[in-house]
Protein backbone atom coordinates (compact mmCIF):
# COMPACT_ATOMS: atom_id res chain seq x y z
CA UNK A 1 0.00 0.00 0.00
CA UNK A 2 1.30 3.44 -0.89
CA UNK A 3 1.50 6.46 1.39
CA UNK A 4 -0.53 9.28 -0.23
CA UNK A 5 0.99 11.96 1.99
CA UNK A 6 4.53 10.98 1.04
CA UNK A 7 3.59 10.89 -2.65
CA UNK A 8 1.98 14.35 -2.47
CA UNK A 9 4.99 15.73 -0.62
CA UNK A 10 7.32 14.23 -3.22
CA UNK A 11 5.21 15.69 -6.02
CA UNK A 12 5.24 19.14 -4.40
CA UNK A 13 9.00 18.97 -3.83
CA UNK A 14 9.66 17.91 -7.42
CA UNK A 15 7.37 20.64 -8.73
CA UNK A 16 9.23 23.21 -6.65
CA UNK A 17 12.58 21.97 -7.97
CA UNK A 18 11.35 22.14 -11.54
CA UNK A 19 9.93 25.65 -11.28
CA UNK A 20 12.77 27.13 -9.23
CA UNK A 21 14.99 28.01 -12.24
CA UNK A 22 12.04 29.63 -14.00
CA UNK A 23 11.27 31.73 -10.93
CA UNK A 24 14.92 32.85 -10.79
CA UNK A 25 14.78 33.78 -14.48
CA UNK A 26 11.61 35.79 -13.92
CA UNK A 27 13.22 37.68 -11.03
CA UNK A 28 16.31 38.29 -13.16
CA UNK A 29 14.16 39.53 -16.04
CA UNK A 30 12.17 41.87 -13.81
CA UNK A 31 15.33 43.32 -12.27
CA UNK A 32 16.93 43.81 -15.69
CA UNK A 33 13.77 45.40 -17.12
CA UNK A 34 13.63 47.80 -14.19
CA UNK A 35 17.26 48.81 -14.68
CA UNK A 36 16.74 49.49 -18.39
CA UNK A 37 13.50 51.37 -17.68
CA UNK A 38 15.32 53.59 -15.18
CA UNK A 39 18.03 54.18 -17.78
CA UNK A 40 15.42 55.22 -20.36
CA UNK A 41 13.79 57.50 -17.81
CA UNK A 42 17.14 59.19 -17.11
CA UNK A 43 17.82 59.69 -20.84
CA UNK A 44 14.35 61.17 -21.34
CA UNK A 45 14.95 63.47 -18.36
CA UNK A 46 18.22 64.65 -19.89
CA UNK A 47 16.45 65.48 -23.15
CA UNK A 48 13.68 67.31 -21.30
CA UNK A 49 16.26 69.34 -19.37
CA UNK A 50 18.01 70.22 -22.64
CA UNK A 51 14.73 71.36 -24.16
CA UNK A 52 13.87 73.52 -21.16
CA UNK A 53 17.37 75.02 -21.07
CA UNK A 54 17.18 75.79 -24.81
CA UNK A 55 13.83 77.54 -24.37
CA UNK A 56 15.19 79.48 -21.44
CA UNK A 57 18.26 80.50 -23.46
CA UNK A 58 16.04 81.62 -26.35
CA UNK A 59 13.95 83.78 -24.06
CA UNK A 60 16.99 85.32 -22.35
CA UNK A 61 19.18 85.94 -25.41
CA UNK A 62 19.68 89.53 -26.49
CA UNK A 63 20.82 88.74 -30.04
CA UNK A 64 21.31 85.80 -32.41
CA UNK A 65 25.08 85.22 -31.84
CA UNK A 66 24.55 85.03 -28.08
CA UNK A 67 21.68 82.57 -28.59
CA UNK A 68 23.74 80.40 -30.93
CA UNK A 69 26.65 80.39 -28.50
CA UNK A 70 24.42 79.34 -25.60
CA UNK A 71 22.72 76.65 -27.68
CA UNK A 72 26.11 75.28 -28.74
CA UNK A 73 27.20 75.12 -25.09
CA UNK A 74 23.99 73.33 -24.14
CA UNK A 75 24.35 70.88 -27.03
CA UNK A 76 27.96 70.09 -26.13
CA UNK A 77 27.03 69.46 -22.50
CA UNK A 78 24.12 67.28 -23.60
CA UNK A 79 26.25 65.21 -25.98
CA UNK A 80 28.92 64.71 -23.32
CA UNK A 81 26.26 63.48 -20.92
CA UNK A 82 24.80 61.18 -23.56
CA UNK A 83 28.25 59.77 -24.27
CA UNK A 84 28.45 58.82 -20.60
CA UNK A 85 24.92 57.44 -20.78
CA UNK A 86 25.85 55.24 -23.74
CA UNK A 87 28.77 53.85 -21.74
CA UNK A 88 26.37 53.20 -18.87
CA UNK A 89 24.04 51.42 -21.29
CA UNK A 90 26.84 49.16 -22.47
CA UNK A 91 27.67 48.39 -18.85
CA UNK A 92 24.02 47.52 -18.14
CA UNK A 93 23.87 45.30 -21.21
CA UNK A 94 27.07 43.52 -20.20
CA UNK A 95 25.79 42.94 -16.68
CA UNK A 96 22.49 41.61 -18.01
CA UNK A 97 24.33 39.26 -20.36
CA UNK A 98 26.54 38.04 -17.50
CA UNK A 99 23.47 37.45 -15.31
CA UNK A 100 21.73 35.42 -18.02
CA UNK A 101 24.88 33.42 -18.70
CA UNK A 102 25.21 32.68 -14.99
CA UNK A 103 21.57 31.61 -14.85
CA UNK A 104 22.01 29.29 -17.84
CA UNK A 105 25.12 27.74 -16.32
CA UNK A 106 23.43 27.22 -12.97
CA UNK A 107 20.23 25.82 -14.47
CA UNK A 108 22.10 23.43 -16.75
CA UNK A 109 24.27 22.24 -13.85
CA UNK A 110 21.18 21.57 -11.73
CA UNK A 111 19.46 19.78 -14.60
CA UNK A 112 22.51 17.64 -15.30
CA UNK A 113 22.88 16.64 -11.66
CA UNK A 114 19.19 15.72 -11.39
CA UNK A 115 19.32 13.76 -14.62
CA UNK A 116 22.42 11.89 -13.40
CA UNK A 117 20.74 11.06 -10.08
CA UNK A 118 17.60 9.87 -11.88
CA UNK A 119 19.66 7.70 -14.24
CA UNK A 120 21.53 6.11 -11.33
CA UNK A 121 18.31 5.52 -9.40
CA UNK A 122 16.66 3.80 -12.36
Amino acid sequence: MTNPTAEINAFIENSRKITEPVARLQALSARTFERFARYGYEVAGDYLNLSIAALHAASQAKDAPELLKKQAELANAYFEKQTQRSQDFLKLAGEAQADVTSWIDQASTEFTSRATKAAKAA
